[in-house]
This record gives structure tokens, C-alpha cells and sequence, in this order.
């Protein structure tokens, strides 16, 4: 079976390297939880037995652009989605081969190109890749994927601004006295924040006047996991799907 370039391939094959790689191995089990508006929650990451694989990383892939058809994306020549990816949707972490690729988005079950991108994909290294801007200035973004390891008194918080009519902005959490991140721009990250196992209400604030942009209330962030909070959508837009807002998703689960 190819390795990676294709999201049906099984969780128990595809998380050797990461096993090895963290410790405690990852597996991605998407799922999504409402807590407050379109406020998400994705998850995670687990521990299993496989044969060995040759040199591998592996691929996250989100999608936020806002006003984007249902996508396709391929890596060379291999698709990766089995079904439409739209807008807020995310595809599970999995193993691709190293070496330069090509990544191209084009729309569902069409054979144009919306973009392609090469990008240099390493061995034993975590990856997210994201999706970003408005369908006319289309962009794709790779980050690697690097936390410390979790523990139960902690969890690891970033921030992803995908949003790209918004300024620059910061999260503030409840019970904590200075902004858990620095001011962030669009298609930029905070890398993974440690922050005291709690149920926070977190507000994104514009980092330019310091107006609350978007709110989440009671979101429990819980010990031994890594999380990634996107800022997402559209500051003007009458479209309620579009909206600006924040998504979760769970990037790993430290299982003791």
C-alpha cells in the first residue's frame, strides 16, 4: 500500500514511526463537540502496534479558506481526501514519504488546479498544513508540529490565525493575568503555549485596540494534551457560516 498521500490508510500501520517518535505513539480519531457557537472541538492522537515502515512524516491537513469550493488536494500525484473537503474541515494525521512534494488543491472532482506548492517533507517530523486566504489569493501553509512533552498539571495551546480580513490578534484566557500569546498575524502561529489545566473562557482580542474579536466560553483544557485554536473565517461577511470564530482541535493525547 502507498504510504501517506492517501487518508484511508490504517491508524495501526500509520502510527509506528510516531510511536517511536513521541513516546507514546499518535493516532487522529476526528470528531467534532459544540461547546459555544460554531466553537469546535477536533481531536487526537493515540498508541499502536505496526510493522515497520520505510522513512515517513506525517501530514495534517485544514482547510480554512472561507470562500473556497469543496476541495480536492493530491501530493504529487496521489489524492489524499476520499470525500469533499470543505470549509472548517480537517483530514487526520497521516504518513507521507519524505523528500520534496507537491501539493495541489483543486476542486472537488475536477481536474483544474487551484494551487499547488512544493514543500520538503523530513523524516520522523510531525506536520500540519493549512489552507488559507480567500479562494482569489489561495495560499497553503506548512508547520511543523512540535510540543513538549505533556504532562497531567499542563496543556499545550496554540494559536493559528487563518482569518484574512482580520488584524493582528492575541488570546487572553480567564484567571490569568497577562495574554497567554504575543500578537499574531495572519498566517502566522504561536507555537505550543503551556497553560495550568483549567476551564477558561478565552477571548481573542484584536491586538490593535483590543477589542474582544471572538469569545468561547467554559473550555476545558485538560492535562496531557496539545491543542491548536484556529481563528477562522471572515471579520465582514454576511454569510453566518463564514463568520469569524475559533475552532479546537486536539493535537495529541498523552495517555499514561
Amino acid at each position: 500500500m502507498r504510504i501517506g498521500d492517501r487518508k484511508q490508510y490504517k491508524s495501526n500501520t500509520t502510527m509506528k514511526r510516531l510511536t517511536s517518535l513521541k513516546k507514546n505513539g499518535l493516532s487522529w480519531a476526528l470528531s467534532m463537540l459544540t461547546i459555544a457557537s460554531t466553537f469546535t472541538l477536533s481531536s487526537c492522537l493515540n498508541d499502536f502496534d505496526a510493522p515497520n515502515l520505510p522513512p515517513t512524516s506525517y501530514v495534517s491537513i485544514y482547510q480554512g479558506s472561507p470562500d473556497s469550493p469543496s476541495l480536492d488536494i493530491y501530493a504529487d500525484a496521489n489524492k489524499i481526501n476520499t470525500a469533499e473537503l470543505n470549509f472548517s474541515g480537517a483530514l487526520a494525521y497521516s504518513p507521507f514519504y519524505v523528500g520534496e512534494r507537491r501539493f495541489k488543491i483543486s476542486p472537488f472532482n475536477a481536474a483544474s488546479a487551484l494551487l499547488e506548492k512544493d514543500f520538503l517533507l523530513k523524516p520522523d517530523t510531525i506536520y500540519s498544513l493549512f489552507i488559507l486566504n480567500k479562494l482569489s489569493n489561495l495560499d497553503i501553509i506548512l508547520v511543523k508540529d512540535e510540543w513538549e512533552e505533556p504532562v497531567a498539571e499542563e496543556a499545550q495551546l496554540r494559536l493559528v490565525h487563518l482569518s484574512p480580513d482580520t488584524e493582528d490578534v492575541l488570546i487572553e484566557l480567564s484567571e490569568t493575568e497577562e495574554p497567554l500569546t504575543e500578537n499574531i498575524g495572519f498566517g502566522e502561529n504561536s507555537g505550543f503555549i503551556s497553560t495550568p489545566t483549567n476551564t477558561y473562557d478565552i477571548q481573542v482580542k484584536s491586538a490593535v485596540n483590543g477589542e474582544v474579536l471572538v469569545e468561547a466560553p467554559n473550555v476545558e483544557l485538560k492535562g496531557n494534551r496539545v491543542y491548536t485554536l484556529v481563528l477562522r473565517g471572515m471579520k465582514e461577511t454576511e454569510n453566518e457560516n463564514r463568520k469569524l470564530d475559533v475552532q479546537l482541535l486536539t493535537n495529541y493525547v498523552h495517555y499514561q
